[in-house]
Formats: structure tokens, C-alpha cells, sequence
């Protein structure tokens, strides 16, 4: 019998209770935690599972930015922040918050430029304040303002304040009968250059800027050149996974940062955003896990990802280089994964590592799955802080201090030497040791 299934009987099945090929991520109904947690009776079948990433024991909770929060109760749910704070009490986390400090929980930005609307001094990012803006929420760098009616030509309706709308206006730009002021070049400017009038029938739609071509891809009236959300989906074009398609979901299975309707044309799932190491199931077999940085004195979860998550397998960690002194070791290093979640493996016990000292270690992984196929990896974690005591022997160390070690150890020999040499034996002669 294969050396791998006879290992795999000595353990339970553990019963995954999540069935969505992907984590949740409130696109799809409110997130919570599977009913995982359980004991076992007699010869046990249940494992019993944490209700948090931070803990060391294997959990399936919903948690798309594996920050230790459940996605329904995270205020950052796709940024890493387990601390949840939020300066301006609206719900939304300071690090994914586009105004901090100023309550908003819709989180407008007009111009998609991750300063929200409502903190922004200038909405339209073209230069002029707010406060100063004749045209507050349209691009018009020149502030042009034909009628001085206090509403800038780019966004008003009437240009010459004669009472006829621009579109119906024979002369948008002067007001009364068109007489000798009646000429393309006056009565219907071209301020970009781009040969599309910027009032008229048929005006740019978007004055100010040159884009000839005219392209509007929503149809929204406003142009690609200048419009902060090209597909309409609610979604602004520097967050979208998909910024030329309609796809307000933002489905990304594979969580490469490319939608899954009609922008990504393969899946390769991305851990960490490690887009270089993804994960294809069509590749041969691969195991991943990500490079740490910590501090001395922390404990570290090392999480183990396979592109093969149906297929069992046994695993086991070694430490390949550590610091001078360091005796730390991969505490529950081997053992076995059936089932996989997210390409995430299930373990019963996850492995953890507490480095003593600064400086770089490196780990290596190694796994055989069920089919005899192997695979391996080396992982770099950078610690640090200052050097750990090591309660085990009473003694504070550091790294390549074994001389001083040695050092210490002669002097203490001497000193006892020259004790002994002084002191009389019983019969009051004294001798060398």
C-alpha cells in the first residue's frame, strides 16, 4: 500500500462546509462563518476549527483579505486591517477609506482619484479649487464664463444668457440674431483643438480635452477620455478588475486583478498577490507559500497552497538556514492535508515557527501527493528586533556569540582553579588542580 495512504488513515476526514469554488466576498449575499466547529465522539470525526485565521488551527471562515475578520464584519473587506479602524465612524476602514477623516460612507469620487469627493478640494481634478470652481463637478481648466453669469461654459446650458439653449441656439455664443457674428469659428468654438465643436448639436463630449475620435464606450455622453468610469458599472476605472466591461460584481476567481467576464483569458489562481508563483491546475504539481517578515518573539501560521487541491498529499518543514544560536525549529513540521480550500490545504494542526534572533531564515517545504508526484519550496523570513533569552539554559544569547561563550567559560575555569589552588586539603597542604 502507498506509503502516503497509509498515513492518510490515521486521520479523520475533515468535511469542508463551504461549497462556492471562491470565498465569499458579500457579492453574493452576506458572508459568515461555516458550521465547522464540532468534537468528536469516541473514535472522533469532526475537527475542531477556530473561528479566525490568527489561530493555529485550520478554519474556513470567510475572509477575503485574510486579515482575522469575517468579510461581514470587516470594514476593509478586500484590504488587510485587523486592527478596524475608522477615524470617522462611517463604517469604512481608514485604510481603504477615501476621506479618513470626513464621514462618507458612499465613498463618491467623481474623477477616480481615491480622494473622495467629499475631502477632495478639487472634484473635478482639473485645477481649480472648489471654493473657486465655476464649473464644480466638470473638467474647465480655463474657467471660461461667456454670459459672466457665474456658471462656466462647460457646464452651462445657455452660453450667450440670450434664453436659448445651446442646442437650439443658431449662435450659441452670441446672444440676439447671429448677423455677421454668424461663423463656425465664433458661434462654435473648438477649445481642444480636436475639430468637435464644444457646443452645438453635437458637442464634444469632452470639451477641454483633445479625443477626436469621440469614443464613448457606456454611451453616457461623456468620453472615454474623461470619463472616471468607462464601463458604468459603478465600479471607477482605477479599482476596476475590468474597466472596459460592464461587471459590477467584480467576480475574480483566480484573484489576478483581471475580471473573469471577458478580461482574463486563464486561471491561475494568485496568493497574496504573488501573481509570478500562481497557481495553475494544469501545470504539474506545485506547492506555495508566501516569504514572512516578523519580529523576534512572534509566532508565524505557515500556510501551505497546492495547485492540485483535490489531490491528498503528506507534507513536512525543515529549517534550511537559520541564524547563528538560533535552536528554533518548525513546531508540528509534518503531517498530512485531504481537502484543500481556496487552493488553501486543510490541516488539522497548522505548522508555526518563533525565530530567537534577527536576521534571515529559510524554510523549506516539501510535499508528496497521493499519485507519488512530489514538489518543494524554499521561503525566506526576515525577523526582526533584538536577540530572544533562551529560558531553556538561562542564559541570553546572540548571534556568533559562541566565542564569548567559550571566552566566559575559560575565565570561570580559571577562576576556580586559582580557588582550589589556594585552599588546603585535609591534612593542610595545598595543591594545583
Amino acid at each position: 500500500m502507498n506509503k502516503l495512504a497509509i498515513v492518510l488513515l490515521m486521520f479523520p476526514m475533515v468535511s469542508m462546509g463551504q461549497d462556492a469554488p471562491f470565498e465569499c466576498d458579500n457579492n453574493y449575499g452576506e458572508c459568515g462563518t461555516p458550521e465547522m466547529s464540532g468534537g468528536g465522539q469516541g473514535g472522533g470525526g469532526s475537527v475542531l476549527i477556530n473561528n479566525t485565521d490568527l489561530g493555529d488551527t485550520y478554519q474556513s471562515a470567510d475572509d477575503y483579505d485574510d486579515d482575522g475578520v469575517e468579510d461581514s464584519y470587516d470594514n476593509c473587506p478586500r484590504t488587510p486591517n485587523s486592527e478596524q479602524f475608522d477615524s470617522d465612524g462611517d463604517g469604512v476602514g481608514d485604510l481603504c477609506d477615501n476621506c479618513r477623516d470626513t464621514h462618507n460612507i458612499n465613498q463618491w469620487d467623481l474623477e477616480g482619484d481615491n480622494l473622495g469627493d467629499l475631502c477632495d478640494p478639487d472634484d473635478d481634478d482639473d485645477g481649480v479649487s472648489d471654493e473657486d470652481d465655476n464649473c464644480l463637478r466638470v473638467f474647465n481648466t480655463t474657467q471660461a464664463d461667456l454670459d459672466n453669469d457665474g456658471i462656466g461654459d462647460a457646464c452651462d446650458d445657455d452660453l450667450d444668457g440670450d434664453g436659448e439653449p445651446n442646442l437650439t441656439d443658431a449662435c450659441p455664443t452670441r446672444p440676439g440674431e447671429a448677423g455677421e457674428f454668424y461663423t463656425d469659428e465664433v458661434c462654435f468654438p473648438d477649445s481642444d483643438g480636436d475639430q468637435v465643436p464644444d457646443v452645438g448639436e453635437n458637442p464634444d463630449n469632452c470639451p477641454g480635452i483633445h479625443n477626436p475620435d469621440q469614443i464613448d464606450t457606456d454611451t453616457d455622453g461623456r468620453g472615454d477620455s474623461c470619463d472616471p468610469d468607462l464601463d458604468n458599472d459603478g465600479v471607477l476605472n482605477n479599482v476596476d478588475n475590468c474597466p472596459d466591461v460592464f461587471n459590477f460584481e467584480q467576480i475574480d476567481l483566480d484573484r489576478d486583478g483581471k475580471g473573469d467576464e471577458d478580461c482574463d483569458d486563464k486561471f491561475c489562481f494568485v496568493v497574496y498577490g504573488d501573481e509570478e508563483n500562481c497557481l495553475d491546475p494544469e501545470s504539474a504539481p506545485s506547492v506555495y507559500s508566501p516569504n514572512l517578515t516578523m519580529k523576534v518573539g512572534e509566532t508565524s501560521i505557515l500556510k501551505m497552497f497546492t495547485n492540485k487541491p483535490e489531490s491528498a498529499l503528506a507534507y513536512r518543514w525543515s529549517v534550511k538556514k537559520r541564524m547563528d544560536g538560533d535552536r528554533a525549529r518548525v513546531v508540528k513540521s509534518s503531517g498530512v492535508s485531504e481537502e484543500s480550500s481556496l487552493y488553501e490545504r486543510v490541516v488539522l494542526e497548522s505548522p508555526t515557527f518563533s525565530p530567537k534572533f534577527p536576521g534571515k531564515y529559510i524554510l523549506n517545504l516539501y510535499v508528496e501527493f497521493e499519485t507519488g508526484e512530489t514538489a518543494q519550496r524554499d521561503i525566506e523570513i526576515y525577523v526582526g528586533g533584538s536577540p530572544q533569552p533562551d529560558y531553556s539554559t538561562g542564559c541570553s544569547t546572540s548571534p556568533r556569540s559562541s566565542g564569548s561563550v567559550f571566552l566566559f567559560g575559560i575565565l570561570f575555569i580559571a577562576a576556580i582553579s586559582r580557588k582550589n589552588y589556594l585552599k588546603g586539603d585535609k591534612n593542610g597542604k595545598t595543591y594545583r588542580s
